[in-house]
């Protein structure tokens, strides 16, 4: 069992924290030598069940999960960090277990990354990871507001009425980008360029699954002046009640 606390490597101005959990000693340590070496702040668990203890005392911008570990799976765990922060969370997840890649990303996963991976691909979709969610909108605005419900793009929250819904940073970009444009419908692959970062033709499912998730927070918040339509064979859209 490993443990390994952070080091800061030379180039240390405002280190991105990353927590690697992952029971394989030798997965965990080259995750983490491949993080510090593009200037990350890496730190390792390999007995899940400290994860959360180690969760709340490195404070991570990014959790690295497995999903087969033999204490407390990342299912369970991912589970467990989305009740109290939306931090993002990266699946590392063999190909052959597709049906635990998607629970994952129903549950609360932001991304996932399938065993044996490309490093440049694990380091791009963690840098896409970090940069999502932040910053203010292109056009200036500091909300787009429908009646009472109202995307905070300055403070990053949606809000129905008095009630904040509680939103990933992969959730509140794709919310953000689709009521920029309402009634536009957007394609997969521009979703996918737009929120995620990626090439079209990625990984439409991906897409799919968070659409699900921000659809159903909506709904489950109460809101009626907009709703994310499906524009069968093309892709989605934020549309809005008739007055």
């Amino acid at each position: 069992m490993i443990e390994t606390q952070p080091t800061a490597p030379a180039n240390a101005t405002a280190l991105a924290k990353v927590l690697v959990v992952d029971d394989d000693e030798a997965i965990a340590a080259a995750v983490c030598e491949l993080l510090r070496e593009e200037g990350y702040d890496a730190s390792v668990v390999t007995d899940s069940r400290k994860a959360i203890e180690a969760f709340s005392t490195f404070q991570p911008d990014l959790v690295i999960l497995d999903v087969l570990m033999p204490s407390v799976d990342g299912i369970s765990l991912c589970l467990q960090l989305r009740r109290e922060s939306d931090v993002p969370v990266l699946f590392l997840s063999a190909k052959r277990d597709a049906p635990d890649r998607v629970v994952g990303l129903r549950i609360g996963a932001d991304d996932y990354v399938g065993k044996p991976f490309d490093n440049d691909e694990l380091l791009a979709r963690v840098g896409a990871l970090l940069r999502r969610g932040h910053g203010a909108h292109g056009d200036g605005r500091s909300q787009l507001r429908f009646g009472r419900f109202v995307v905070d793009l300055a403070s990053v929250q949606a809000i129905a009425g008095e009630r904040h819904i509680a939103l990933t940073p992969t959730e509140f970009k794709l919310l953000r980008t689709l009521a920029a444009e309402p009634g536009r419908v957007f394609t997969r692959d521009d979703l996918l360029t737009t929120v995620w970062g990626y090439e079209p033709g990625s990984d439409t499912r991906l897409v799919d699954v968070h659409v699900g998730r921000l659809r159903k927070k909506l709904q489950d918040a109460g809101v009626s002046e907009v709703a994310i339509e499906t524009s069968r064979g093309f892709g989605y859209r934020l549309g809005q009640a008739a007055a």
